[in-house]
């Protein structure tokens, strides 16, 4: 278990996160997400789903890709919660974000990586919600307690 979280860390202190849409844990388990956009009918909005799909780890997904990993960049600002520390920001590509929480010393305890949206410009804490909002102001709501309850707002 610790060669896995020390992999998981030195990925972290590198600026790496799995480059699809999951939820990493220190430990190396992760939670794959399928992502899909329903129009609505008559209208030009559009409601997006975020929807946990399968758990399997890190290892598990290097035997089949090894280049799993992006680069990520820690925007300014941080949200303190109790013991951790939320940051975010984006991926390589202009379509990616990401939010995470690290403990005291940075060291990751879990993030999730999203690949529609947009690099994460803000995010706050109200009544065991994080809300992030994103560059085009698309909001995704994260239940505290449970990482797995994602909702997502558009504009478009």
């Amino acid at each position: 278990m610790n060669k896995e979280i020390n992999y998981i860390q030195d990925q972290w202190r590198k600026e790496l996160l799995p480059k699809t849409d999951c939820i990493l844990f220190k430990n190396g388990k992760v939670i794959i997400a399928n992502i899909y956009k329903l129009q609505e009918p008559n209208s030009k909005k559009s409601k997006q789903y975020w929807i946990p799909l399968c758990d399997t780890t890190i290892d598990s997904l290097e035997k089949y890709e090894s280049d799993i990993w992006t680069t990520v960049n820690i925007f300014h600002g941080a949200i303190n919660h109790g013991d951790e520390i939320i940051v975010f920001g984006d991926g390589s590509m202009g379509h990616e974000g990401f939010i995470a929480s690290t403990n005291k010393n940075g060291d990751l305890n879990w993030a999730i990586f999203f690949t529609f949206s947009n690099p994460i410009f803000s995010a706050e804490i109200k009544n065991d919600e994080l809300i992030c909002i994103s560059e085009l102001e698309t909001k995704i709501t994260i239940q505290l307690k449970d990482l797995t309850k994602i909702s997502i707002e558009t504009k478009y």
